[in-house]
């Protein structure tokens, strides 16, 4: 369904999820849809009908400079950002409507609709960094081990938002044994039976877990964490530093500022960017790309 204003001004195209927050984002999108009349801005709507579609109407925008507003949450971020033909040639706004909204909070968005179009209205963009993993692009994290095994465990489970995330965590740390990797970061090779490789560029996963609270989207770096498989009273202690945001201070971890790194695992396996799964993974091969511009 598309909602048309021809207001005369800049155009601004929004994609809006109308499944994230269980439905609540509508509520965002009126909030988007009245600041932009009161501006006297034009605005077309494309929402979205299937997963994958974000990606499919970002794919269809005009390859120029234009102005973008996505209403939802991580996966629908992650969505467009994939999409899009030439994303340094847009200027993006992120409206947080989703459950975790990790990367918003990382790039100080506001979650009040009102203040997070506030820069829009202004104009006031600055850069942020992505990650390109083998051509594909990440905003917030992307790795393998234990944080996939949560994901896939969500997508099997009943319950809902963070509260499902936090089961499938706990039920991960009982059940999960590691995955052997081989970890090529500023000119050096580890090998680790790891419980967890990510590369970040924000500080958070799954829903406000600190894994790197340092972590700047704009300085140009990533940070790799990786943290090793260890004995049941070892894993409980690394869950609890990790629930407290302070997994970097855990003795085992190994933490990496770059700007590029590569994780091999000992087979194919599926890995998560920006908590979305993908398959059949032989590589996460990372690098940061600096100038994605974002209203904020």
């Amino acid at each position: 369904m598309r909602y048309i204003t021809k207001e005369k001004g800049m155009k601004h195209h929004i994609i809006y999820n109308p499944a994230a927050q269980g439905g609540g984002s509508r509520a965002v999108l009126d909030k988007v849809c009245a600041r932009l009349k009161e501006a006297g801005r034009e605005y077309e709507v494309h929402e979205t009908m299937y997963r994958g579609h974000a990606r499919d109407i970002a794919a269809g925008l005009p390859a120029g400079e234009e102005e973008l507003i996505v209403v939802g949450g991580d996966g629908t971020f992650h969505e467009v950002l994939n999409g899009l033909a030439a994303p340094e040639k847009m200027r993006i706004a992120l409206i947080p409507a989703g459950t975790g909204n990790d990367f918003c909070v990382a790039a100080d968005i506001s979650f009040d609709p009102d203040a997070a179009m506030a820069p829009v209205l202004r104009g006031d963009v600055k850069p942020v960094d992505y990650i390109d993993f083998s051509g594909k692009r990440c905003l917030n994290a992307g790795g393998m081990g234990m944080d996939v095994d949560v994901l896939e465990r969500c997508a099997r489970g009943s319950a809902k938002g963070r509260l499902k995330y936090l089961r499938s965590l706990i039920a991960s740390l009982f059940a999960f044994r590691g995955c052997d990797v081989r970890l090529s970061v500023n000119g050096k090779v580890y090998s680790e039976k790891a419980l967890l490789a990510a590369v970040c560029n924000g500080d958070r996963i799954g829903g406000g877990i600190r894994i790197c609270p340092q972590a700047k989207v704009d300085d140009g770096k990533l940070e790799v964490v990786l943290v090793p498989q260890l004995k049941f009273s070892g894993m409980v202690r690394a869950f609890i530093a990790l629930m407290r945001g302070k997994i970097l201070s855990f003795p085992q971890t190994l933490h990496f500022y770059c700007e590029e790194a590569e994780i091999f695992p000992d087979r194919a396996r599926t890995v998560q960017l920006d908590g979305e799964l993908y398959k059949d993974c032989r590589v996460l091969d990372a690098k940061v790309v600096h100038g994605l511009q974002i209203y904020r």
